[in-house]
């Protein structure tokens, strides 16, 4: 699997890609974007040095409760949709084929592909994220104690 330098996810279609978060947008937006960026950290740390997730949203900006050292939330102005600061994020990169675009809307897909970034559906993204959750090896120390080197490895080694 290629490392990129910046992984940007377009939010609201990722977001839409997650049954119960879909259904949970109804009541609990800001929820349901928590809930989302938590379950796709892990495997955008592993592909790619910095991520963006860009959400299509009132006032411009960023959200530091979301955001951590290797990823930022940002939300776009209401006079701009997230796929126009997409593709400008694209665009204004001088290395655009160091991107990796996560996106299921074809016309975001092919603006990013002509620019030089690569693309992932959506739904490809998430399950290589549920595969892996999957691989998170389960703790075998109990609370309070430091783990130690054998509590990492499987039963019978």
């Amino acid at each position: 699997m290629m490392h990129y330098d910046r992984l940007i996810i377009d939010g609201y279609n990722l977001l839409h890609q997650v049954e119960e978060l879909a259904q949970m947008l109804r009541t609990d937006i800001q929820g349901a974007r928590h809930q989302l960026v938590r379950m796709v950290e892990e495997t955008a740390h592993n592909m790619a040095r910095q991520t963006t997730i860009v959400f299509d949203g009132r006032e411009a900006g960023s959200d530091a409760a979301l955001s951590s050292k290797y990823l930022e939330v940002f939300f776009s102005p209401s006079n701009l949709s997230a796929d126009t600061i997409i593709e400008r994020l694209v665009c204004k990169c001088p290395t655009p084929g160091k991107i990796l675009v996560v996106t299921s809307d074809h016309a975001e897909h092919d603006t990013v592909s002509s620019a030089g970034a690569h693309t992932m559906s959506s739904e490809e993204f998430m399950v290589r994220c549920k595969a892996d959750a999957k691989k998170t090896v389960p703790k075998r120390t109990p609370p309070g104690q430091e783990p130690k080197l054998g509590d990492l490895f499987p039963d019978g080694l």
